[in-house]
């Protein structure tokens, strides 16, 4: 691949349809794979947090070392992203992630301080996640050609919930049996697909040459200056951000309530994680069928939708949680593909790494504060209360951000694929 080729030029045309993609069904591939990894983990891991320390306090510091190298390391990761090959920096990350995962089921076979090793794996496990990210972000165009970046968003959101239909239900029942540390492996051997995966993409996803060498610093600035200015990107950001911050403990949340408060047992977290998996996929189907232009109150109408979904799980019998839960998955993915696609559309070819960078640093980078607060909330007052303090922050949020005219009337043109 040499190091002039610019990925974007190499896109696919509009008239391509995404089926006949070959590059694009392979990375569907392997990340579909990957997501089933990631929802294992995301259930299994805070069980296995709470059975090793009791505390919804330390299922908080998890879920801060989770999500701190967003906020250290994410800025740099996009400007890395506008100056490498983003296929090798997806590839390594893979690999890493897959090593690092593994310490986790390790540790329990051998009897070591597992609890310790979650949290210090924590950190570097996703200072990667942030860089293949970046990559992954800024590479999207130039798999699917920009006109048909809302319908490809919409495809690979819809693949990805795949996983999550069937992950949190195998995570509980696995994590009830063998146990929420071994349950883990299952990740570790996702990543290492992923990694082949992205080896079989044939289309170069280098960034165009540039005329002149830049500092990282400069390039990093030149990515906040852009959405700082544009009004409307700077907008949907900040929603993004807001309601991320409120919901970063939910996971946590639901399984300290469903466990703890109300002693359903592990299963019954893997049926509710698992509905709102489903959730997710319809309304990824919806996006890659409807392409909504009119994102802007898609946005605002899905979030407070959530919020009036985690509200409504409080104090109700199981089967209304369950629905609640498929409601806030499906409200979920329409207002995920509205944002990236939006955010996609409103940035330069340049500029794409560091822009989504910028906003990950800002949504996922503030999203400890989000964690420790629920984790602290956790050991105060229980999982009920959480979950409808989280809710009704949420409708606060859509209201709030509805008065905001660039948010409201935010479109995407949509193009035929």
């Amino acid at each position: 691949m040499p190091a002039t080729t610019d990925a974007l030029s190499a896109a696919p045309s509009s008239g391509e349809r995404l089926a006949r993609n070959r590059d694009f069904l392979v990375v569907l591939v392997g990340q579909g794979i990957s997501s089933l990894g990631d929802a294992v983990t995301n259930t299994a891991l805070p069980i296995l947090v709470l059975a090793l320390s009791g505390s919804g306090f330390a299922m908080g510091v998890v879920g801060v070392m989770s999500t701190l190298p967003d906020l250290i390391v994410g800025l740099p990761a996009g400007a890395f992203a506008d100056r490498w090959d983003r296929r090798r920096m997806m590839f390594a990350a893979d690999v890493g992630r897959a090593v690092l995962t593994a310490l986790v089921p390790l540790s329990v076979w051998l009897g070591g301080p597992t609890l310790a090793i979650v949290i210090v794996v924590a950190f570097p496990l996703n200072v990667l996640r942030v860089l293949w990210l970046a990559a992954w972000t800024a590479a999207v165009p130039g798999l699917v050609g920009r006109a048909q970046v809302p319908r490809g968003n919409a495809i690979f959101e819809a693949v990805f919930t795949l996983g999550w239909i069937v992950g949190p239900a195998v995570a509980g029942v696995l994590a009830g049996t063998i146990g929420p540390g071994p349950t883990i492996a299952i990740d570790g051997v996702s990543f290492a697909v992923s990694a082949v995966s992205v080896l079989f993409i044939r289309r170069s996803l280098r960034p165009a040459a540039r005329p002149e060498p830049t500092h990282l610093l400069e390039d990093v600035r030149e990515g906040v200056r852009f959405l700082a200015h544009q009004r409307t990107l700077r907008s949907v950001v900040a929603l993004w951000t807001t309601t991320s911050v409120i919901s970063a403990g939910l996971t946590a949340s639901l399984i300290f309530y469903i466990t703890r408060d109300r002693a359903e047992g592990t299963a019954a977290v893997g049926l509710v994680l698992s509905a709102f998996a489903v959730g997710s996929f319809a309304g990824s189907v919806a996006a890659a069928r409807w392409s909504p232009r009119a994102v802007g109150p898609v946005m605002l109408a899905g979030v407070g939708g959530m919020g009036v979904a985690m509200v409504a799980s409080v104090g109700t019998p199981l089967p209304v949680i369950v629905v609640a839960a498929l409601l806030a998955g499906v409200l979920n993915a329409l207002v995920a593909v509205a944002y990236l696609s939006l955010r996609t559309q409103l940035s330069p070819d340049a500029l794409l790494g560091r822009i989504g960078a910028t906003a990950r640093t800002l949504s996922v980078g503030l999203m400890p504060i989000g964690s420790l607060a629920a984790g602290i909330a956790l050991d105060a007052v229980g999982g009920g209360l959480t979950l409808a303090v989280m809710g009704a922050g949420m409708v606060v949020a859509a209201l709030a951000f509805g008065l905001m005219p660039d948010l409201r009337g935010a479109r995407i043109r949509v193009e035929a694929a």
